[in-house]
C-alpha cells in the first residue's frame, strides 16, 4: 500500500524529472528518493518511471496516476491552510476572492485597515468573475468572495455589504458635457459598451433596458467593467458600470453621470453555507462593510 512519503517522492519526480532535483525539493538525499520510488513500484507491481536521455519519464501507468496524486497534494494544501486559520494566538490566513472592480477598490481598502489591526494575518487574494468565484467557494478554495448581487445558488450564503448606484461613463467632450444626470432612454443602444449576460450588472442593465422598451444589442460587449470604461475613454462608445469601476476613471478623459432614475446595486460577500467561517474571516467582513460605505450614495 502506498504511503504519503511514496506519493511525495512520485510527485516531486513528476515535477522535476530528475532524482537530484526531486531530492532537493523534498530536502532528503538522492538515495532516499530512489529507495522511495523503488518501494512504491514494488507495492504497485509496475514501473512508474523510465530513464530516457538522462531524464526520468513517467510510464503510461504513472501518467494515469498523476492527476489523482495532484488532488492529494491540493487537499494537503487545503488542510495546511485550514490549520493556519485555526491556529492559536491570532495567526491565520484569509482566502479572499473578488471580482476585478472590487479588487481595485473595496478589498484593498479593507485589507489596509484590517492589516493595521491584525498584522499577523496573511492573505490569499484571487480575482475572478462571479461564476468562477462561486465554483471556488464550492470547491473550498476560498473562504469568502466579494461580488455584486448574484443569482441564488444552493450551498452559498450571500450577506449584504453595501449599496451603490450604477453610473454612466462616456467619452470626454460628449454631448452630455456639463450635465450631472442622464436617462437610460438618452443613451444610444448602438453606442453602448455592454457587459456580459453572465455578469450581475450586465443582467441588471439588460432588464432595465427591456423595461424601458429598448433593444439591448450593444456593438461591444465585455466581461470586465474597467475594460468597458477604458473603451469609453478611447471614444468607442459609452457604458454603464458600478460606482467602484467608475471612480477609478474620475480623473481620466471621461464624463461620469448619475443615472436618472437611479439604478441600485448591492455589493455582497459570499461564503459556503456548508461550513462555519473562521473568526478572522468573520471579522474581516466587518471591514469590508466599512470600505463599501465610502462608495454608497
Amino acid at each position: 500500500m502506498l504511503q504519503l512519503r511514496h506519493i511525495e517522492a512520485c510527485h516531486a519526480v513528476f515535477q522535476t524529472g530528475a532524482i537530484t532535483r526531486a531530492a532537493g525539493l523534498l530536502g532528503i538525499s538522492q538515495p532516499a528518493v530512489s529507495k522511495l520510488i523503488k518501494h512504491a513500484e514494488q507495492q504497485l507491481g509496475f514501473r512508474l518511471f523510465e530513464r530516457i536521455k538522462g531524464r526520468l519519464v513517467p510510464t503510461r501507468e504513472a501518467e494515469m496516476m498523476a492527476p489523482e496524486i495532484a488532488k492529494v497534494f491540493d487537499q494537503l494544501g487545503h488542510l495546511r491552510r485550514l490549520g493556519q486559520n485555526l491556529a492559536p494566538h491570532g495567526q491565520g490566513r484569509i482566502r479572499v476572492g473578488c471580482i476585478p472592480s472590487l479588487g481595485m477598490s473595496v478589498v484593498p481598502d479593507a485589507i489596509q485597515r484590517f492589516q493595521k489591526a491584525h498584522p499577523e494575518i496573511s492573505y490569499e487574494i484571487r480575482t475572478q468573475h462571479t461564476a468562477q468565484l462561486i465554483q471556488s467557494l464550492m470547491a473550498q478554495d476560498l473562504d469568502i468572495a466579494v461580488t455584486f448581487d448574484p443569482e441564488p445558488h444552493v450551498g452559498i450564503r450571500a450577506e449584504k455589504l453595501g449599496h451603490s448606484n450604477l453610473l454612466y461613463v462616456g467619452p470626454a467632450g460628449d454631448r452630455n458635457a456639463q450635465r450631472k444626470e442622464i436617462r437610460l432612454a438618452e443613451i444610444d443602444p448602438q453606442r453602448l459598451i455592454g457587459l456580459m449576460d453572465s455578469d450581475p450588472v450586465g443582467r441588471l442593465i439588460d432588464r432595465e433596458m427591456r423595461s424601458a422598451g429598448m433593444a439591448a444589442a450593444p456593438a461591444i460587449q465585455v466581461q470586465t467593467h474597467s475594460i468597458a470604461c477604458k473603451l469609453a475613454e478611447k471614444g468607442c462608445g459609452a457604458t454603464i458600470v458600478d460606482a467602484y469601476s467608475a471612480s477609478s476613471f474620475k480623473d481620466r478623459a471621461v464624463e461620469i453621470l448619475r443615472m436618472k432614475p437611479a439604478i441600485g446595486l448591492n455589493t455582497v460577500v459570499l461564503h459556503s453555507d456548508l461550513r462555519v467561517l473562521s473568526r478572522h474571516s468573520a471579522s474581516f467582513i466587518r471591514y469590508l462593510k466599512q470600505a463599501c460605505s465610502a462608495y454608497s450614495e
